[in-house]
């Protein structure tokens, strides 16, 4: 089959990542179809995808979802399924009834598991021999003489097992301060807190082989953990995890990593994303190949000097986590020299419908009562659902 006959549907439509792989395989030759559960996702707007499909939510309606998106790949004769917010587990829990069908881009929801909890996956990265934050799972039988053991005079970090964006992140002085503040049920963790610059990992893979690769550091953010302007760097200690990561696992997928620079300089890994991130942004069309029936020997990276940013975000968000002249200046330089994600020149109605998506998303946050990042992910969230 041609590349230029290659039908690609693409799940997770509500984020400016899945605008970006729309519009870079729309360039590389690919027919390009989006999905999502709500009706004002941003990449409904842009006119690199052919037709937009408004499906139930995988958490709230995960069977009539997953016939959804078998109705869709038969009729409109998809070859690959490509997941890239949370929906991406629900996914790997059914890629069995729609592997029949087409091509899906996604691991096996036992390894997908094992790598979005937080405690598993430090457990996982130790065997592998690479250095981790102390962490514990915090069950009933956790006492205080156990803590002792991992957090002795240190300051600790305590968050869900299953999270996204550092949502339920809680800082703490001591262990002392645990009991007093988190349900001890092994839905949460401590872990030694790190104190240094915050690095992100993104990586497509197939069969355990590192497709692409891209490192930026965690620098401006709504909230804690989701960051809003990327620019590539290197990274060779980082990119090295990686590779041993998905090789041990034969990973095929989109997956990604959080890492704190320590004291010394050795980037600590803290979590894992086993799915599509903001890294994608520093991509051209070439990584379009990684997707196409082409064989692929090397690892493709960035351009040097590649810069974007969510521009919305950083004005939403940016100017009031700056409390120094550096870091308005920084927040500055961003606005001003880094190009916006969402804005394409042949391709300009999504950078006016972001602001009516934001709307909507903002109402429905009005509705359920929720902070936006939270609502962000309301209908497709993933907390270890029968994993």
């Amino acid at each position: 089959m041609s590349i230029n006959s290659r039908r690609v549907l693409i799940t997770g439509a509500r984020a400016p990542v899945t605008l970006h792989l729309c519009r870079i395989l729309k360039e590389f030759g690919f027919v390009v179809f989006a999905a999502d559960c709500i009706s004002y996702a941003i990449a409904k707007s842009s006119n690199s995808v052919t037709k937009y499909f408004y499906t139930p939510s995988p958490k709230f309606n995960p069977n009539e979802w997953v016939n959804s998106l078998a109705r869709i790949i038969k009729e409109y004769k998809i070859d690959i399924l490509i997941p890239t917010c949370e929906e991406t587990f629900y996914l790997s829990k059914y890629k069995s009834e729609l592997s029949q069908y087409c091509d899906v881009f996604v691991d096996d929801l036992q390894h997908m598991t094992m790598l979005h909890h937080k405690e598993t996956f430090i457990r996982f990265v130790e065997e592998l021999g690479f250095k981790t934050p102390k962490t514990c799972l915090l069950t009933p039988e956790t006492n205080q003489e156990v803590l002792s053991q991992y957090f002795l005079n240190q300051e600790i970090v305590a968050k869900k097992v299953f999270s996204r964006f550092s949502e339920s992140v809680v800082f703490l002085k001591s262990i002392s301060e645990l009991k007093k503040s988190i349900e001890f049920n092994s839905s949460w963790i401590a872990q030694e807190r790190i104190i240094g610059p915050q690095y992100c990992s993104y990586a497509i893979c197939k069969e355990g082989r590192l497709l692409a690769h891209s490192i930026y550091r965690s620098e401006m953010t709504a909230g804690l953990g989701a960051t809003l302007s990327f620019e590539y760097i290197k990274n060779d200690y980082i990119e090295d995890f990686t590779r041993k990561i998905v090789e041990k696992l034969s990973y095929t997928g989109q997956i990604s990593f959080d890492f704190i620079l320590n004291p010394d300089g050795v980037p600590i890994p803290i979590e894992c994303n086993p799915r599509a991130t903001s890294g994608l942004h520093l991509f051209d069309k070439q990584l379009g190949t990684v997707f196409s029936n082409e064989e692929q020997r090397q690892t493709l990276y960035p351009k040097q000097g590649v810069k974007e940013a969510i521009k919305l975000g950083v004005l939403l968000y940016g100017l009031k986590k700056c409390t120094t002249i550096k870091g308005i200046k920084r927040w500055l330089k961003i606005v001003f020299t880094f190009h916006d994600a969402v804005y394409k020149a042949n391709d300009r109605k999504p950078v006016i419908y972001q602001f009516l998506s934001m709307f909507y998303l903002w109402k429905d946050s009005r509705v359920y009562k929720n902070k936006l990042l939270e609502q962000s992910t309301y209908d497709i969230s993933w907390d270890g659902e029968d994993g």
